[in-house]
């Protein structure tokens, strides 16, 4: 079965990977095979539309809230076998 769930969350791949790391493909170092969009004849053809989807999202976001900050420490993940989500994700618009 593949489990979706489990991508880019190898424990021999990536240090604590159960945990939301935002930074962890930034700096100096190679980033390890990322997963997100598939490999080979499986790739996603909206790739390079879903990048810029984020892109356009995530640039007005910390526009319009440049102090974005977690509100907690502990994020909560729905229970679903093929699907990893958080439950919420709560944060102060400073």
């Amino acid at each position: 079965m593949l489990l979706l769930a489990s991508a880019n969350r190898d424990g021999e791949v990536f240090e604590d990977p159960d945990r939301l790391d935002i930074t962890r493909y930034a700096g100096p170092t190679p980033a390890p095979a990322h997963l997100s969009f598939a490999k080979g004849i499986h790739f996603c053809l909206g790739t390079a539309l879903a990048r810029l989807e984020a892109e356009i999202a995530l640039d007005a976001l910390v526009r319009r809230a440049p102090r974005l900050e977690l509100a907690t420490e502990q994020l909560t993940y729905l229970e679903n076998l093929s699907l990893r989500r958080m439950q919420a994700l709560p944060v102060h618009l400073r």
